[in-house]
């Protein structure tokens, strides 16, 4: 999962969409993603420690989503 992450969100700095790639790409994953340490994950995926903030509202906008129903897919 976490190689495909970073693979996606590389492919999509061609065409100016690398942050909302990363966080359409937290966002799906929040599940699984939720206990990892921000910067630990950043730095896996090869993006600027900047995106642990990121990284870390999209956590808690999935969990935000799924309190008022709101389902992923």
């Amino acid at each position: 999962m976490i190689d495909n992450i970073k693979k996606v969100v590389h492919a999509a700095a061609g065409s100016n969409q690398k942050i909302a790639m990363f966080h359409l790409q937290v966002l799906k994953h929040a599940k699984e993603l939720e206990d990892l340490n921000a910067k630990a994950f950043c730095k896996e995926i090869g993006v600027p420690q900047t995106y642990a903030t990121e990284f870390t509202k999209m956590i808690g906008l999935a969990k935000l989503l799924a309190e008022h129903g709101v389902r992923l897919s």
